[in-house]
Formats: C-alpha cells, structure tokens, sequence
C-alpha cells in the first residue's frame, strides 16, 4: 500500500489535470460533462489504482509459480472439513481473492475439479464472496477516505472476515440446501520451482494488461452510461430557472463587495461564498435526484437507509453489478455531478472523507455488502455455465439478501453502541 500510493498519487493528480485541460479547451456543456464527469472522472478513478494492482497481481503471481497453491489446499483440507467442503475448494477461494487480487471468474471455473456436486454448489456460492481485484479498487478508495493510516490492517481484516463467513455459510449450505457426505482428498502436489523474474512478470503483464483493457472498455462503457442515467431528463426550466437566478443574485453581491462599492467585512464575504456554495450544491444535487439513476437510488432509499446507505450508494452498486470496478467509477461521477469548484481537483478519496453522511457505522455496513452481495454479471454468467440457471439465481437472490442482512445488522448496532 505505502509503496503503490505514490505513483497511485501521481496518477490521480494527472487525470486531476486532464479533466481540468478538457474543462478548459470545451466550453461548457453536454460534452465538457461527458468527458469530464463521464470519462475522465469515471474511467479515471478506477485507473489509477493500476500501480496497487500490479503490486498484488505480482505478488500472487509469485506464490503461484512457487508451487505454493496446492500445498496451501493440502493444509487447509482439515479445517475445510470441518465446514463440509474439499481441501480442492481452497483453489477456487485462492482464485477468488482469498489472497487478494484474484477473480471470481476463473474461481468459479476452478471448482469444476471437485468431484462431489455438492460440495462444488457450496464452493460456487461462497467462492465470491473473497476479495476480488475488482472489490480491492472499491476498498482501496474507501481506506484511503475512512482509514488512511490503517490500509494494511483494513485489507487484512476483510480477508480474513470473507474466509470465516465463506466457510460458515460453507457450513449452513451444507447442513440445509445440498446436504450430503464428503469426499477424500487426492491431489498430486507439484514441486517447489524457483519464479523467474521473466515469469513473474509476463503473467502480471498479463493480468494487469486484462485490468486496464477492461477499464478501457467495459466500465468505459458503464461510465458513459451512468452518466447519461445520472443526466437526464434535466431539471424543469422553471426549477432549474429559480436556482439560477438566485445563484446570479448571489454572485453580483460577491461582485459588488470585491469591487468595494459597498462596506463589506471578511466575515460576511466568507458568508456570501457559503451561500453561493450551498445553493449550487443543492442545484446539483436537485438535478441528480431529477435524473433517472436518481429516481432508483432515491426510489431504494427507504430500504438501503436500515443499512445506512445514502442515495448515492445505491446507484454505484446497481451500476457494480456489471463489473464491480464500475462502483469507484459510479461514485466519481456522482460526486463529480455535486461538485461545487472543479478546479480544486479533489480525488473521490478526499471527496467520501468530507461528506459528513459517512459515520463509522456506514462505512462498516458498506465495507460488509460489497465484500457479500450480488457477484458480478460474468461471474453470474459463470456460475450458469458450471451449474444452472436455478442455482446461479439462488446465488444472486441469497447473496444480496444475506449482504443486505449483514449490513443492516453491523448498522444498527454500530449506531446503537457509537450513538
């Protein structure tokens, strides 16, 4: 983490620079916003989280032509047991994110070697809830807002809290839905092999190569997308006519009193500079809330406020279903829509650590449902291809129910026990 931020900084202040430039050479509009809001802001998020990617991509890698995986299934068969599944469900949970950085996709896949149908729905149902690289993106922005002294712990804690609840649900499933015996262990272990330098970095290449290929493409598209949802339709003119004229109002005061045409003290220009802030924020957000995605995330805020989500949160995680790198995309672009000055080119970081609907609460309910709810469309898609139809929607049903559940909990008693 110390070591990916710096170059992780660097990247956030150049693409900082880069909506800056476009807001500049543009004039103002739909496509200054596209691009700015949309592209740059969305797209930009996510990307800069290349350098702590490639650092953990390099380190699994390295474990992996080791030869340490399968040994690490040999050890874990015991206690696996235990929670009714295969040392060989430890590949997929490794695969996963067990170790961070994986995907569920080729985990997923991965329990195709487990002889037992059984304890392969169990392994397809709790594999996801590891820590993809997709979920680390979204984790790395909220530690860096909420925890910036602590990334490492944070991290630690999540893995180790996706394998006790993996397991545990691991357990219930075996004991409920798909009860049955377990299978031995029979796994040939491969021999210790020293990486080479050239190895380990043709297969991080690779990885990191897929990374920002889909950041290129997929949540490029996603990110255009939702920014369209989050545009329109737009503010009515007579509402949006309102908030101008009183911002215009606003402004030919702060006007008046730099030119020195009336008396006028640094309290009440900071006063008029407030005002002028609130108002535009308040116009913002009246028309995110006008716009479609708006509708939906204000629509589930009755339900998601139990977990105390915000409105804003839920667009992004409709929108992470897709891909769950679309989640940091999602939410730049939402607080890009409410910003008040764009040329101060805050990151989503420093924009999430000065909202104040963030409490200590909030951001452990939204740290539980995204390591546990719905997997993402491939994943999903995956889960078809390796099972059915029928268990692929009780993946999809059961983990967003068993998030939101979770999160609910961790909420109310956050709040009960902080105030």
């Amino acid at each position: 983490f110390h070591l990916g931020s710096y170059p992780q900084s660097l990247m956030e202040k150049g693409f900082g620079l880069l909506g800056s430039a476009i807001g500049y050479l543009v004039r103002p509009g739909m496509l200054q916003s596209l691009l700015v809001k949309g592209v740059v802001d969305g797209v930009g998020a996510v990307l800069s989280f290349t350098p702590l990617i490639l650092i953990m991509f390099a380190m699994l890698v390295f474990l992996e032509d080791l030869g340490y995986m399968a040994r690490i299934a040999y050890m874990l068969d015991r206690v696996f047991r235990v929670f009714g599944l295969h040392g060989a469900s430890a590949m997929p949970f490794i695969m996963s994110g067990g170790i961070p950085g994986g995907c569920a996709v080729p985990g997923v896949m991965c329990s195709r070697t487990l002889r037992s149908p059984r304890e392969r729905l169990a392994t397809i149902f709790t594999a996801p809830f590891m820590v993809c690289g997709a979920k680390t993106t979204a984790y790395i922005i909220l530690t860096a807002a909420f925890f910036p002294n602590y990334p490492s712990l944070v991290m630690l804690f999540l893995v180790i809290l996706a394998w006790a609840v993996a397991l545990v649900t691991a357990r219930l499933l075996r004991w409920t839905v798909i009860k049955g015996p377990s299978t031995p262990f029979v796994m040939e272990l491969p021999p210790y092999r020293l990486p080479t330098f050239r190895g380990v970095a043709i297969h991080t290449w690779d990885r990191v190569r897929q990374f920002v290929t889909k950041a290129g493409t997929l949540i490029f598209g996603i990110s255009v997308i939702m920014w369209a949802l989050m545009t329109f339709p737009q503010l009515p003119a007579e509402t949006a006519g309102r908030f101008d004229q009183e911002i215009q109002r606003i402004k030919e005061q702060v006007e008046t009193s730099d030119r020195g045409e009336k008396t006028a003290d640094e309290a009440s220009q900071q006063e008029l500079q407030a005002r002028l802030q609130e108002l535009e924020a308040r116009r913002n957000e009246a028309a995110l809330r006008h716009s479609i995605a708006g509708r939906i995330g204000s629509g589930l805020e009755p339900i998601s406020r139990l977990a105390g989500f915000p409105w804003q949160v839920n667009i992004a995680l409709i929108g992470a279903f897709a891909a769950k790198e679309v989640f940091v995309s999602t939410m730049a672009t939402a607080y890009s829509m409410n910003e008040t000055a764009p040329e101060e080119n805050f990151s989503l970081s420093q924009r999430l650590a000065s909202d104040p609907a963030y409490t200590l609460p909030v951001i452990l309910s939204l740290f539980v449902f995204i390591l546990f709810y719905a997997p993402c469309m491939a994943t999903l898609i995956t889960i078809v291809r390796e099972s059915s139809w029928s268990w692929a929607l009780f993946v999809l049903l059961g983990s967003i129910g068993f998030a939101y559940a979770l999160s609910v909990c961790v909420y109310q008693a956050g709040t009960l026990l902080l105030g």
